[in-house]
């Protein structure tokens, strides 16, 4: 099934009930083929409401509704789940990314980028397509559309120190002119 294809009219429904599609999958549980949809508030990053289980049931009856009509077949096929994001919460545009800078997370790209597929890393700035990661004090890009699945690290990795520069969120991208510089060659230039 081509996720990208229903991706758009689910958003907009979604968006009708009051909520953001974070993150679309299909999954296979026991014999079941469930759609899997992961919600949050459309006004959750001024608002910081948590996605309620009452939210989830107001979502997914909605959804059902919704979908008897627009996509009958695609209902017969697959189980509708509707989750709120959860502590390790996939990152998917771009506004996820300036969401949660200054926080740790974990990603990995669908290509090797200079070797490697698997980056941990604390959140910097999103800009021209690329989020900025910091990775054992070394600041590295990753373009947007290579990036194959993100989530936020886990609260207890999150505890790590965070590097100084990252007290607070990141504001603006450091010059680096797109290669990577650790981050004591950056605070002596």
């Amino acid at each position: 099934m081509d996720l990208k294809k229903v991706q758009p009219p689910l958003e907009r429904q979604l968006a009708l009930l009051g909520y953001e599609l974070v993150h679309l999958e299909t999954v296979r549980e026991g014999k079941d083929e469930l759609l899997r949809l992961y919600i949050d508030h459309l006004d959750a990053e001024t608002s910081h409401r948590k996605v309620t289980l009452d939210d989830c049931t107001a979502a997914h009856e909605g959804l059902l509704m919704w979908m008897d009509v627009e996509f009958p077949d695609l209902r017969e096929k697959l189980g509708v789940e509707v989750s709120s994001p959860g502590m390790e919460r996939p990152l998917v545009k771009a506004d996820h990314f300036r969401r949660f800078a200054g926080r740790l997370c974990r990603l990995q790209t669908a290509a090797p980028l200079n070797g490697q597929k698997r980056f941990k890393g604390w959140i910097g700035p999103v800009a021209e397509g690329g989020v900025t990661l910091e990775e054992d004090g070394v600041l590295k890009t990753v373009p947007l559309e290579a990036i194959q699945k993100a989530r936020l690290a886990p609260f207890d990795e999150d505890k790590t120190p965070r590097p100084k520069h990252l007290a607070g969120r990141f504001t603006e991208l450091p010059d680096t002119d797109g290669v990577e510089t650790s981050v004591a060659e950056q605070e002596e230039a």
